[in-house]
């Protein structure tokens, strides 16, 4: 079973809830000069060898911004209400910081494997035909993530990979067709971006960052995908009901799965 991603690489919604545009901003974005701008950093991944590697699991979720528990992602809390949504802080940091790189998802939006960066004006391109539709709004996002059990730590380890923003389709009558992907971003490259941004107000009244958000699981979303020999998505073989029984499935199975090992 291979440990690493062949194709990973070195070099690798909703518009903006902010009511000042990111160009009457930049001064007040600066680190400790806005509730909206942190300076925490992120805390590195611990060493992984491959000889530690027990077990793994590449899955697939879907994070729906329709679900309450993820309104943060959606727009931040109440007492942050001028700060950027997610895709407000992707959106800044492709356009503004250029300091995350977009991914092309191929011709049939299937490609999450980082192998193709989208030049500048590409980029440009797309996000300025989500301005000319407003209607068009990031509405899911997909997180494509490694389940890995460490023996030489014996811990169960969740590891982000990819995060992909999607936007939704609508048909000629106005009504919701679908979701299409936008583009795919290298998740360990966007960590520190997210860091620098707040979602949300915690319990001591401290800044909560996006990327503290991803890291906790303050999330709901729906595996859709597990790595499997038919590279095949859930609903490709499973439909309505039996697709949401089987994502509950695979999600428990990969729990206890972590257990057991950490039992043995």
């Amino acid at each position: 079973m291979p440990r690493v991603d062949p194709h990973r690489v070195a070099t690798a919604g909703l518009l903006s809830f902010a009511v000042l545009s990111l160009d009457a901003q930049n001064t007040s974005l600066e680190p400790g000069r806005s509730p909206c701008a942190l300076d925490d950093g992120i805390t590195p991944y611990a060493d992984l060898r491959e000889a530690d590697v027990a077990w793994e699991r590449r899955v697939w979720r879907m994070v729906d911004l329709r679900d309450p528990s993820n309104r943060l992602f959606n727009s931040p809390s109440s007492e942050l209400a001028q700060c950027l949504d997610l895709f407000g802080v992707i959106r800044h940091g492709l356009l503004n910081e250029e300091a995350i790189t977009a991914y092309d998802p191929g011709p049939l939006a299937s490609d999450d494997t980082f192998r193709t960066p989208f030049a500048g004006s590409g980029i440009r391109a797309i996000i300025a035909a989500l301005d000319t539709v407003p209607e068009n709004r990031v509405g899911r996002y997909v997180l494509k993530e490694d389940w890995i059990f460490d023996k030489q730590r014996s811990v169960m380890e969740v590891r982000i990979i990819g995060l992909a923003p999607m936007v939704g389709v609508l048909g000629e009558d106005g009504e919701l067709r679908g979701y299409r992907t936008l583009f795919w971003l290298y998740y360990p490259e966007c960590r520190q971006l997210f860091s620098r941004w707040a979602a949300a107000q915690g319990a001591d009244e401290r800044p909560v960052s996006y990327e503290a958000l991803f890291a906790l699981r303050r999330f709901a979303s729906t595996i859709i995908k597990v790595s499997n020999v038919f590279d095949r998505a859930i609903n490709e073989h499973k439909t309505t009901l039996d697709a949401l029984m089987e994502s509950g499935t695979v999600r428990e199975q990969v729990i206890h799965l972590g257990f057991d090992l950490w039992n043995y």
